[in-house]
């Protein structure tokens, strides 16, 4: 059973006191294969210049879900998002956003809401390893 409440006090690291391997400005220029041809590929700039990827800290924590664990972030990946992975790929996005450094727990709430457990990182970290998930082959 999931329970949302305000918990440890955690207040959203930033830059350079995150435990992130890359932020989203290393990452603005990467290109994302589409699905289909129209939407076409994009980069990760202009993605998140349609509005529809972003990534919020949560005002209270979300603990419970598959592991008990914490949840930080909210990610959204919105219709643009969407012909960027597949829902049926080898390789399902909220496994390839658990295996990236520093995210430690996805629960995939909704089809455009990620929650992430990622406490040691900041908001552009996770925004970079959202875009490093997509960029994988295996999710489309």
């Amino acid at each position: 059973m999931s329970d949302l409440t305000r918990t440890d006090g955690w207040i959203p690291p930033q830059p350079p006191a995150c435990a992130c391997v890359e932020h989203v400005e290393d990452v603005l220029d990467v290109v994302i294969a589409s699905r289909y041809p129209d939407p076409p590929s994009t980069t990760v700039r202009d993605l998140i210049a349609t509005g529809d990827f972003s990534v919020v800290p949560m005002s209270e924590q979300w603990s419970g879900g598959h592991d008990g664990g914490p949840l930080h972030w909210n990610l959204w990946a919105g219709d643009e998002a969407r012909s960027l992975y597949a829902d049926d790929a080898e390789l399902s996005l909220d496994a390839s956003l658990t295996s990236r450094p520093g995210i430690e727990r996805v629960e995939w709430i909704d089809r455009e809401i990620l929650l992430i457990g990622a406490p040691g990182m900041c908001a552009g970290g996770v925004l970079a390893a959202a875009a490093r998930a997509l960029e994988d082959p295996r999710v489309r």
